[in-house]
């Protein structure tokens, strides 16, 4: 337990091999499907008046896709999961939390966020009431409180950033209790995760000179490199012989 960012990028560059094409494969196709059917709903708003009646339904639709989306990505995690212990990854895992209480990653969803909103939301009232009255005062408040609400979000986002892969790897286990065990398995551990994060930060904006081809490559390996943190932290790596499982 414990290794470094630089050992654990190695390691899922080595779990990676021979799986490039599945790992950007799955990637695409998630944004493919979210593509596909939030475009004629967005078309619908731009061409039709952009009414309420469209945003409105627009909005529906984000929702929906958000939604569709969580539980699509909790599927992926489950075949990164599958690539570091060397079990048999297939495009049907993907699709398969639909089946495995997905309600459980919904309310996951929803709980972070309202948290992260909570976290933004008095910067934001003082932002808006700045811009409406005009009063100086309540612009620098609202910056100030902007700025610490950031602060607690990065926070929060960081201390239950375990929370989904706990309940993909734990189909019994309840969203308050990830919640909790989150919190305390990532105790003295959110700096860490934090270097990870910005290790990726050069790949990153190098995927994005590329017109976004670059980002193919470096999606997967970032979330390989998030599932063995995950592996570490509860101490699965430590297992002799390593990702071997009947």
């Amino acid at each position: 337990m414990g290794r470094t960012s630089a050992e654990l990028k190695r390691l899922s560059r080595e779990q990676l091999n021979g799986h490039w094409g599945f790992a950007i494969g799955v990637n695409l196709l998630s944004q493919i499907i979210i593509s596909a059917v939030l475009m004629p709903f967005y078309l619908l708003f731009l061409f039709t008046g952009q009414g309420m009646v469209q945003f409105a339904a627009y909005m529906l639709a984000v929702v929906i896709l958000c939604v569709i989306s969580v539980v699509m990505q909790c599927g992926i995690v489950r075949i990164y999961l599958s690539f570091a212990r060397k079990q048999q990854a297939s495009i049907g895992m993907m699709f398969g939390e639909f089946a495995k209480r997905p309600d459980r990653y919904i309310f996951g969803f929803m709980i972070i966020f309202g948290i992260e909103f909570l976290c933004m939301l008095p910067g934001t009232i003082c932002l808006s009431v700045g811009i409406i009255s005009g009063l100086m005062l309540a612009h620098v408040i609202g910056m100030v409180l902007s700025l610490g609400g950031l602060a607690l979000a990065f926070v929060v986002t960081f201390h239950l950033a375990l929370v989904f892969f706990l309940l993909v790897d734990h189909s019994d286990m309840g969203i308050m209790d990830a919640l909790k065990e989150s919190g305390t398995l990532m105790r003295g551990r959110k700096g860490k995760l934090f270097y990870i994060y910005l290790s990726f930060l050069g790949w990153s904006l190098l995927g994005m000179l590329s017109c976004g081809l670059g980002t193919l490559w470096v999606m997967p390996y970032m979330m390989q490199t998030n599932v063995n943190f995950y592996l570490d932290v509860i101490g699965e790596l430590d297992q002799k012989p390593e990702f071997v499982f009947s």
